[in-house]
């Protein structure tokens, strides 16, 4: 179990990192490609949550709202993974490992910066999709693989001890 948390703080890191890199580096609403024709760095503050739903929202009522949800589902999907550890499979353990990554390192910028830092520009030539960062990449892959651990449910990551 502390490998994963060991690689939960990892991914942490990275994505604090490259926020912090992103706001050093770039000015707001700068376009830079960086993988032509599928994502651009461009730097954004959203003051919302996805696709910057709620960002509207007076700060006194938007912060606690956020920051409380935020705290409480994070502390859920730790105790979750805890709880569930011993008896899931390698999908399930990387899939938590990603999405507690991921809402913890936005929690932490919504709770120091009121916003969470967003650079990613995600687009198909000419089509825009949308500006995230590398906490919701996380979020995103680790919930593919939550879905994907559900198929494999059954299948432990380690063989029981059959001596017994």
């Amino acid at each position: 179990m502390k490998y994963y948390f060991a690689l939960m703080g990892f991914f942490i890191a990275i994505d604090q990192a490259t926020k912090s890199w992103a706001m050093a580096s770039m000015e707001f609403y700068e376009n830079r490609p960086f993988i032509p024709h599928f994502i651009d760095l461009t730097l954004l503050e959203n003051k919302g949550i996805s696709f910057s739903f709620l960002s509207d929202l007076s700060d006194w009522i938007r912060l606690p709202l956020l920051i409380g949800v935020s705290l409480i589902a994070s502390v859920w999907l730790i105790y979750h993974f805890v709880k569930e550890y011993e008896c899931s499979n390698l999908f399930f353990r990387w899939s938590f490992s990603m999405i507690i990554s991921g809402a913890v390192s936005n929690l932490v910028d919504r709770s120091f910066d009121g916003a969470v830092t967003d650079f990613l520009h995600f687009r198909w030539y000419d089509n825009s999709f949308f500006v995230n960062n590398l906490a919701d990449v996380f979020i995103s892959i680790g919930v593919f693989l939550f879905l994907f651990s559900h198929t494999k449910k059954d299948q432990p990551s380690q063989k029981p001890d059959s001596s017994a």
